[in-house]
């Protein structure tokens, strides 16, 4: 793309098939993405001179060729993470064993495509590096819809609450297409918090991704009164075993090119349909309350969440859920504990949000509520119409720090 700068990368591979797929691949992506080193050094053989060079280029994103030496090559990316921690990595190799696959994830490894590696697939990885990296999906300027992902790493943090009205009010705040999408495949309860029967799920879509096209699509979709559109979970249990991380890339693809924004609920796992969807999310809402169980479980999974997200500025969000002023751990507690600002507060409106449940009209609809003001906030600055508010209160910080285990700091917050 004329008047950007390269991104550069490197490419680090024994096999001559693979280097020459990925020169194709990025010549035909129209990505700005630049090969400023070949190493065709073995893993087993890496030294000084292929470490110096990889410090001189400092590339943003690095492919890395697994298939001789799977292990060292998972010691070598952690290496290379550590100096530059937002390093993305897209590697190929052998089908890896569950325990190394887990430790190649924290080593940076984020994208991993096991040999023989399509044309396809390896263009799909580049859409995923590109976006992680911040560098615009098509070569014209023309932009998918936007993506966002709710997640959540502990239970009951009401993350399908948060991600249901959150689409109902960026549906009513700009009037754009707008659609929610239940990828909790397991317990999703979308549907039953819209007061719709759905007909079809994310799996009857995925059976039928051959021949989808715009008219076809809209068959799966079911419209809601409020105007969001909902692409619903399966009902029964069992069935997200069909699902894949390629095919939940390959359907919010899709999807991003016929909605305004799209909108993903999902599990409290990190597993690799919710990964796949974290991945390509253009802003993760990191769902939370404001309790220790929480952020404690933030502080243990936020860097391996930021490399999955390919965080880029402010791409992670995070949210507090059911916040009140008298709540013992203030706003300024968490952002201390967890490293990151509070993006978004969202009041605590218990009683109503489990009537509009339970009668299946999202709390989004209702004028007269906090919790929808605030949302309502939320709202407008994904869209790009706000501005950021601050809310704030002193508590016990010395104390919460001290049961996570980090140094007291607090002199420096006073």
């Amino acid at each position: 793309m004329a008047g950007e700068r390269d991104t550069p990368s490197a490419l680090i591979s024994t096999d001559p098939v693979f280097r020459s797929m990925l020169r194709q691949a990025l010549a035909s992506s129209g990505c700005p993405i630049t090969i400023s080193s070949e190493i065709t050094q073995p893993l087993a053989q890496m030294g000084p001179d292929q470490v110096s060079e990889l410090k001189r280029i400092n590339p943003e994103l690095i492919f890395l060729d697994l298939e001789q030496d799977p292990v060292i090559g998972v010691q070598f990316a952690h290496f290379l993470a550590e100096s530059n921690p937002r390093r993305q990595f897209v590697a190929v190799g052998p089908v890896l064993q569950p325990e190394l696959l887990m430790q190649a994830m924290r080593a940076g490894i984020s994208d991993y495509l096991p040999k023989p590696v399509s044309p396809e697939e390896l263009s799909a990885a580049l859409d995923r590096a590109a976006r992680k990296l911040g560098i615009p999906a098509d070569g014209a300027g023309r932009l998918p819809g936007k993506l966002f992902v709710a997640f959540s790493v502990k239970g009951g943090s009401g993350t399908t609450t948060v991600a249901t009205n959150l689409a109902v009010r960026l549906q009513r705040l700009t009037g754009k297409k707008t659609l929610l999408v239940d990828l909790n495949l397991e317990l999703g309860e979308v549907a039953l918090f819209l007061g719709l029967q759905a007909r079809f799920t994310f799996i009857d879509l995925l059976r039928n991704l051959h021949r989808m096209d715009a008219e076809l699509l809209a068959s799966y979709i079911e419209q809601h009164e409020s105007g969001v559109q909902l692409l619903a979970g399966p009902e029964e249990p069992g069935m997200a075993d069909a699902l894949t991380a390629d095919g939940v890339h390959q359907i919010l693809g899709l999807l991003r090119q016929h909605f305004d924004y799209v909108v993903v609920d999902t599990s409290t796992s990190f597993a690799p349909v919710t990964m796949a969807a974290l991945e390509q999310a253009n802003e993760v809402l990191l769902i939370t309350h404001a309790d220790l169980p929480s952020l404690r479980n933030i502080k243990r999974t936020l860097p391996f969440l930021e490399r999955t997200a390919g965080r880029s500025g402010d791409k992670i969000r995070l949210i507090v859920n059911r916040y009140l002023l008298e709540d013992p751990i203030s706003l300024e507690d968490v952002t201390s504990t967890v490293g990151m600002e509070v993006d978004a507060v969202l009041a605590n409106e218990y009683e109503a949000i489990v009537r509009s449940i339970n009668t299946g009209k999202p709390i989004a609809l209702e004028r007269k509520s906090k919790f929808n003001n605030d949302l309502g906030i939320l709202g407008a600055r994904l869209a790009g119409t706000g501005a950021v508010t601050k809310r704030g209160r002193k508590g016990p910080l010395g104390s919460i720090r001290k049961f996570l285990g980090l140094k007291d700091q607090g002199a420096a917050h006073e």
